[in-house]
């Protein structure tokens, strides 16, 4: 009897020690462990009634800025000086033939942006991009990237 007493007593005192040690580890530690760096949030841009809208963003370093095309016609997203143009055209319409598309500096070149299509850049070096639309070359936006 008294060892199956004695045995039930170390049973609940290895129990306790346990419980004890599992709660212990559980517990919040004194100094809180660094939290990963947070990612910049996505910045998205309207290109809508022949305007990038907003026409003026500025973003951190790793920024991804994704161009949706909200428009019924092409248009793209070049950085640089665009070239110059001629008169508007009526409704903002593309000449016809169309032309060769300005490659505007070669830093980013989206191509034609077809309607409801999205192109997205993630910006990596800190500086001022200025860009247009290779088919509206009157269509003019800047990025800062701090």
């Amino acid at each position: 009897m008294r060892l199956a007493i004695r045995v039930v007593g170390l049973g609940l005192i290895a129990a306790l020690a346990l419980v004890g040690c599992a709660s212990a580890s559980s517990a919040p530690s004194a100094s809180p462990s660094p939290s990963p760096t947070a990612s910049p949030k996505p910045v998205a841009i309207s290109i809508k009634s022949f305007a990038f809208n907003p026409a003026t963003v500025e973003v951190a370093k790793g920024t991804t800025v994704t161009w949706t095309n909200d428009d019924p016609i092409n248009h793209t997203v070049t950085t640089g000086t665009p070239p110059p143009s001629g008169p508007p055209l009526p409704s903002g319409a593309s000449p016809t033939p169309s032309p060769s598309l300005s490659t505007g500096d070669g830093r980013i070149n989206s191509g034609r942006i077809q309607a409801t299509s999205t192109f997205s850049f993630t910006f990596n070096e800190v500086g001022t991009f200025t860009y247009f639309c290779a088919v509206h070359p009157r269509m003019v936006a800047t990025i800062t990237v701090k």
